[in-house]
């Protein structure tokens, strides 16, 4: 149980607390120290191998390690939600007053479906109510949330709802993106270079910091899940933010993530392949004519690619060939034998990694000598 602490005695801690964060909470810190949400043998693993500094995620026994001010409060996601911004205000400033944090609250979890555009102004208002205590304030991104805002077309604005709770999340310390699904599978190589990346891209300039959360592995090993992580300029400054550990349960797995925290540390500017991921950002879609019965099509990204036409007059659309991308070189695609004699337009529409490219070329049929 964390100790009680006398009004004007637990003012005074609290301040204390906060400066020995090293910068103070009131703006985002360089670098904050390991955030560890983890099973205490874990806990101690991490601490003991990375040599401390650490901050705790509440409730966690008191020790010498996780003394007053190294514990981080907790405030449900989903039962401040749809609040009004003054009940929301009261909530978090709670939060890092309880369970010894004294200084730093976390929101565990920003679940989309739990935040309508409304809620996400609420939480807005709130934050701003805070003032400079909103660098207090910490979010943990659910994964259907990195997953959403990961997937869209970094070309085109975010829709309304996310662009709104992107918008409030960032007017706090910082958000981590948790990197794994649901059952706690780390996200594939792919992802763990595109949500990233596209988040940066998404971020206020001067929003708070965006950090990662690395969990369980789930066979795959720490080294690569943290190679993943590293193999972009956006992962790897989510990195150096200062990371958190979620859901280990044993030392052995404790001392796995400080192994490649360190490793990190070591190279931080570097993938570990040594070359960066490619991240998808549109394009790689080309259609042209080819002849008076057939279009080329060539793709050069992932995606899956639909090639339909229709008479420039009006009339049905139909659909004539699906391509899986990326195709070694541009392929051939015969207009059907039975298209009547007309003008027609062919397009072809390229979807993937939330991506949707498109295409068209206008092609004239004649009739068969």
């Amino acid at each position: 149980m964390p100790r009680t602490v006398p009004p004007i005695t637990r003012a005074a801690a609290l301040s204390v607390a906060v400066a020995a964060l090293g910068p103070a909470a009131g703006a985002a810190s360089a670098a904050d120290p390991p955030l560890l949400y983890v099973r205490e043998p874990a806990a101690v693993a991490i601490h003991d191998a990375v040599g401390g500094p650490t901050l705790r995620q509440a409730p966690a026994a008191e020790g010498a390690r996780w003394p007053h001010g190294r514990r981080v409060g907790k405030v449900a996601g989903r039962e401040i939600a749809g609040r009004e911004p003054k009940r929301i205000a009261a909530a978090l400033r709670a939060g890092w007053r309880s369970d010894g944090a004294a200084g730093l609250v976390a929101v565990d979890e920003i679940t989309p479906r739990h935040w309508t555009p409304r809620a996400a102004r609420s939480l807005a208002a709130a934050m701003a109510r805070l003032g400079p205590d909103a660098r207090r304030v910490m979010f943990y991104a659910s994964p259907a949330l990195v997953e959403q805002v990961g997937r869209a077309d970094p070309r085109r604005a975010l829709p309304g709802r996310l662009r709104a709770l992107v918008g409030a999340l960032s007017r706090g310390r910082a958000v981590y993106l948790q990197t794994y699904r649901g059952d706690l599978t780390p996200f594939p190589a792919r992802e763990m270079a595109m949500h990233p990346t596209r988040w940066a891209g998404r971020w206020p300039a001067r929003g708070g910091e965006l950090r990662v959360v690395v969990g369980p592995d789930r066979g795959a090993g720490q080294a690569e899940v943290w190679a993943r992580l590293r193999a972009t300029p956006a992962g790897r400054a989510m990195l150096a933010n200062g990371p958190a550990a979620y859901g280990l349960v044993d030392a052995a797995a404790g001392r796995a993530w400080a192994a490649q925290h360190r490793a990190f540390l070591a190279a931080p500017d570097v993938s570990p392949t040594g070359r960066d991921a490619a991240v998808p950002v549109g394009g790689g879609l080309r259609l042209t004519r080819n002849g008076v019965r057939a279009v080329r099509v060539h793709i050069t990204r992932p995606g899956r690619a639909v090639v339909t036409m229709t008479p420039r007059g009006g009339g049905a659309r139909r659909a004539i060939r699906k391509l899986a991308g990326p195709t070694r070189r541009p392929v051939n695609v015969p207009l059907p034998r039975d298209a009547r004699p007309g003008r027609y337009v062919v397009r072809a529409v390229l979807t993937g990694d939330g991506l949707r490219d498109r295409a068209a070329v206008g092609v004239r049929v004649t009739r068969r000598r």
